[in-house]
């Protein structure tokens, strides 16, 4: 299958200044190769975790329409926002960061979804492993879903990879349900070729006490679009997120986080790290959202973005949108270049310049491969952001 790609994604949940170029972005590709519509078999499937594979995208995501009115439940009535854009997604089963047209082209190109569920009480202790190893010239889309019920535990690491010089397509939508109590993390590891059109939608949503994790280290790939987008549903839900990028050349990252907090007491962190190359362009959105009915949460929102050429585009959209008096928000950016007193002190240590800059590109990453939950994938990570700096 070819397709023309036209698709309007990461659109901020309110818009601003058209200047600023962040209110949205655009996936537009043409003759865009697609021959697979199914996530690989699991490289590590533990004991405890109940697989459907080869689900209806459609079909796949009953399990959110069938909790809609809860999970989007707010108190009171008050209005939104003006220029809210959060309409837009409504025919989602559940919205996601990147929005609609990702869950249109699932539909219409047949993309298949697998689902993951774990039954109540069951604590599965090693990680599901998923690893797509992607060919010259192929192009690849799929879904997954995870279900974690009641008081029950899974972790998810899904691994993209190539050879460095190769190139082709690939998109992922990943949906995820934490109940009463549940957790749930993922980690997605990018580390595609130079020559790839890459992206990465997330949806998901937490009931009572229910925890979702969210680690991504975007690596690789020529243009990457990524978006997540949680919705803290019932009081002391949480979302812990922790991004690692690294975009050079003359390559383009474009990311939307959104933290949907409804319940009371529920608790967002969203910290990404990176660093920007040579002609590198980067578009990050962060937005903690405390709805009607958050009395009591808090939400954390930073980035550190280091640039290493003053030919990067650099632009960073730290949000609060605010609907309750009671809330601790808390948001912001660090952007920057190695500060000449830094490297005089490495100077004086017998560090030149390039080692320098090579040493602060591994710490910001590395700190975010050393959470990965698999010791054999973490050191093959690590020895990955070795051999491309």
């Amino acid at each position: 299958m070819n397709k023309d790609l036209n698709m309007k994604v990461n659109v901020l949940p309110v818009l601003t200044y058209g200047f600023l170029k962040v209110n949205d972005s655009t996936v537009s590709e043409s003759d865009i190769k697609i021959d697979s519509f199914e996530t690989p078999d699991a490289v590590k499937m533990p004991k405890g975790v109940d697989v459907r594979r080869g689900v209806d995208f459609t079909e796949a995501g009953e399990i959110f329409i069938r909790n809609k009115d809860r999970i989007m439940y707010t108190t009171g009535d008050f209005a939104g926002p003006n220029a809210d854009t959060s309409g837009r997604n409504d025919g989602q089963a559940i919205r996601t960061g990147m929005g609609i047209d990702v869950d249109e082209l699932m539909i219409s190109a047949g993309a298949k979804c697998d689902v993951y569920t774990v039954e109540e009480n069951v604590k599965v202790s090693e990680p599901v492993i998923i690893e797509y190893k992607m060919k010259d010239g192929e192009g690849c889309i799929s879904s997954q879903v995870i279900h974690a019920k009641k008081d029950s535990e899974i972790s998810v690491i899904l691994v993209y990879e190539s050879e460095k010089e190769f190139g082709g397509f690939h998109g992922i939508s990943t949906r995820l349900l934490a109940e009463e109590g549940a957790k749930i993390n993922i980690y997605k590891i990018q580390m595609l070729g130079d020559k790839f059109i890459h992206f990465d939608d997330i949806g998901g949503a937490c009931f009572k006490g229910g925890s979702i994790g969210v680690t991504t280290l975007e690596l690789g790939a020529e243009k990457t679009w990524a978006g997540c987008l949680v919705n803290l549903v019932e009081k002391d839900a949480e979302l812990i997120s922790n991004m690692g990028y690294l975009v050079r050349y003359n390559n383009f990252l474009d990311v939307n986080y959104i933290a949907d907090q409804r319940g009371k007491n529920t608790n967002s962190v969203m910290h990404a790290k990176g660093v920007l190359m040579d002609s590198a362009t980067k578009v990050f959105r962060g937005t903690i959202d405390f709805k009607n009915g958050s009395s009591g949460s808090a939400g954390d929102e930073q980035e550190d973005t280091l640039m290493l050429s003053p030919d990067v585009i650099n632009r960073s959209m730290p949000v609060i949108l605010c609907q309750e008096e009671d809330v601790d928000g808390r948001h912001g950016a660090t952007i920057g270049q190695l500060g000449e007193d830094l490297l005089f002190y490495m100077q004086t240590r017998g560090i030149d310049e390039e080692n320098a800059k090579r040493m602060m590109i591994r710490a910001r990453l590395d700190s975010v491969a050393r959470t990965i939950p698999d010791k054999e994938l973490e050191q093959r990570v690590i020895f990955y952001i070795q051999n491309i700096i």
